[in-house]
């Protein structure tokens, strides 16, 4: 009764947690932007506006999103040599999607609204679909591992891999993406390669064929699946021979299987023809793989969208593959499949893998990742009262940070394709920015408590008062002449200053700050305030979002994200930053505004201070 308790207290708790995170942030996010909208276009340009060999010629509608037509225009850059506009993804996510797809476009139709394949309904539906794929997958790892291990173990596994995960933020927060469906499939994969090996019926094989195809069309790399059923039992020289026995009793069943593994990649070779002249098309342009310059440790372990950051409980799966004797069937699977997927994923020229939480293609194989999670597990439920407890509390620890920095993510409190480690600790279970926290975020240096600081000097200072040129203008502000519009350039230096140790022996941090205004509310590109001693440091602190955020009133009736904006609006930004122990004498300090959006800027006062 105990356990029975337990078991039914951690699913009512996990329930709480996804139903909350659907709502109160979910449901509030838009899902079809970058990938999510490339995957997602197929259904409505086959559905709705018949124009999948036109894609940017999607009809004008007040019902559609301005940044769907700004994504549909920039697909102009990308066509094939027969002049077809191409979207760059595969139909498979979409294929997955098409039942919420349907359902959305009945309840238009039913509610007598426009069928515009982009409307709310559409997106909420990105959402559901997202979370449901999620949970599927999970009911089918919950059955995997319950092959394996005991059921109080096996849920425990599921569990973890669900809101201990970055899974957790791409099934209840940014739906859309191909993840979840991946993870679904990969899910169904191993769940059927256990069956077929136990009773090897043709249908098995089929629908063991149509998991692995549907995985491959999706993420062409990934045809490294395959590697699951083949090797799957496999540990010795005698489970070698079963394997090679079990394949000769099984041609007929493998022929069935290959052809339902080419089944759902067949119509894209068709498409690619069609548009390209050729079955096999690389539609990726210029992005491309490094082969020999991966990112390994950056990928895993880096707070810019590495993995155990952003999924720290999966360390526990890391060390579940070191148990032999409860993975032995699995042995090779992981140990050859694990290493060649963790090289491939971070060869890819993005290996930060932008626009979402965390490292995402490891999502995919959680599946796969569950059974060493689990025996994990297992080896500390045999353990002394004491281990289970650091385990537990450490456990619960990890899964609170995957909340707080999913949370923190759809929130625009963090952006973690942009963080870092100081930054991450810092805003640790807080859910309010303030400046200092911009600041940090930026240049990935906590700042000082000012009130234990004493100021040195200035060792440099532009007013922009003594020019007459076209990118000065006059200043509303009394005892200020002039102050100096940016707008075309790419760079504006301030000054240029020598550093002199004697002067300034016992300075231990840079001031930087200044005065400054933007007109127009920023796209991607920020105006950047930089610091520069060559060879020696860097450090670049974005202007908009801090116009005004140093007033500590601001944060009472402002929601402050990371994307903030305050156009029109003259205010300080300032920073401090570390003197580094290798300066030298005559080592130049430069202090400059980075334009890299070569958008229009104001900037006054300009000063850089020595504090110790």
């Amino acid at each position: 009764m105990p356990g029975s308790l337990f078991k039914k207290t951690i699913i009512l708790v996990t329930a709480i947690i996804t139903l909350m995170m659907i709502t109160f942030i979910g449901f509030k996010k838009w899902s079809m932007h970058g990938d999510a909208l490339g995957y997602y276009m197929y259904l409505p340009a086959t559905f709705i506006y018949h124009n999948n060999m036109a894609l940017d010629s999607l009809p004008y509608t007040t019902d559609i999103s301005n940044h769907v037509y700004v994504y549909i225009n920039n697909l102009r850059a990308n066509k094939t040599p027969k002049g077809y506009v191409l979207d760059q993804y595969t139909y498979g996510v979409a294929f997955m999607e098409m039942p919420f797809f349907f359902l959305a476009n009945a309840y238009e139709k039913l509610s007598g609204k426009p069928v515009s394949g982009y409307s709310d309904t559409y997106n909420y539906m990105l959402l559901l679909c997202s979370l449901l794929y999620a949970l599927m997958g999970l009911l089918l790892v919950y059955k995997i591992l319950r092959n394996f291990f005991g059921d109080t173990q096996s849920l425990l596994g599921t569990i973890f891999i669900f809101i201990g995960t970055n899974l957790l933020y791409f099934s209840t927060i940014q739906g859309g993406m191909a993840h979840p469906v991946l993870f679904f499939l990969y899910a169904l994969l191993i769940y059927l390669t256990i069956k077929l090996h136990a009773q090897p019926k043709p249908f098995l094989f089929v629908l063991c064929g149509l998991a692995a195809g549907m995985i491959t069309i999706i993420r062409p790399t990934d045809i490294l699946c395959l590697l699951i059923p083949l090797l799957y039992g496999i540990y010795n020289g005698a489970t070698i021979r079963n394997k090679l026995s079990f394949i000769k009793e099984n041609t007929g069943n493998i022929f069935v299987f290959t052809l339902a593994f080419v089944a759902p990649i067949i119509p894209q070779l068709l498409y690619w023809k069609y548009i390209s002249g050729h079955f096999l098309y690389y539609s990726y342009g210029q992005q491309s793989f490094d082969w020999k310059h991966p990112h390994i440790i950056d990928g895993l372990f880096y707070y810019s969208n590495g993995w155990l950051p952003y999924s720290p409980i999966m360390v526990f799966s890391v060390a579940g593959m070191f148990l032999y004797k409860p993975l032995r069937k699995w042995a090779w699977a992981i140990w050859l499949f694990f290493p060649i997927y963790i090289y491939i994923i971070y060869s890819w020229y993005c290996y930060r893998y932008i626009n979402g939480l965390g490292s995402r293609p490891m999502i995919n194989i959680y599946p796969l990742l569950a059974l060493p999670l689990t025996a994990f597990i297992q080896l500390i439920s045999k353990q002394k009262f004491f281990i289970k407890i650091v385990f537990a509390t450490i456990s619960l620890f990890f899964i609170a940070m995957n909340i707080s920095y999913s949370i923190q993510q759809g929130k625009g409190i963090i952006w973690s394709e942009e963080s870092n480690m100081t930054f991450n600790l810092q805003m640790l279970f807080r859910m309010q920015l303030h400046y200092n926290d911009l600041v940090v975020h930026d240049i990935a240096e906590k700042q000082p408590d000012t009130t234990k600081l004493t100021r040195i000097g200035t060792i440099g200072y532009q007013d922009f008062d003594d020019s007459v040129s076209d990118h000065f203008v006059r200043d509303n502000v009394p005892g200020s002449e002039y102050v100096y519009k940016m707008q075309d350039e790419e760079f504006r230096e301030a000054f240029v200053v020598p550093y002199s140790k004697e002067l300034f022996k016992n300075a231990k941090w840079f001031k930087c700050s200044g005065r400054f205004m933007y007109p127009e509310k920023p796209g991607y590109f920020k105006h950047v305030f930089v610091l520069d001693v060559p060879q020696k440091k860097w450090a670049g602190c974005t202007i908009e979002n801090k116009i005004n955020a140093a007033n500590p009133d601001f944060y009472k009736n402002n929601d402050v994200d990371l994307n903030y904006a305050n156009p029109n609006n003259w205010g300080s930004v300032y920073y401090y930053t570390k003197i580094p122990q290798n300066i030298k004498d005559g080592d130049l300090v430069k202090l400059y505004v980075w334009n890299i959006g070569r958008t229009a800027l104001y900037m006054d006062d300009i000063r850089l201070e020595l504090y110790k």
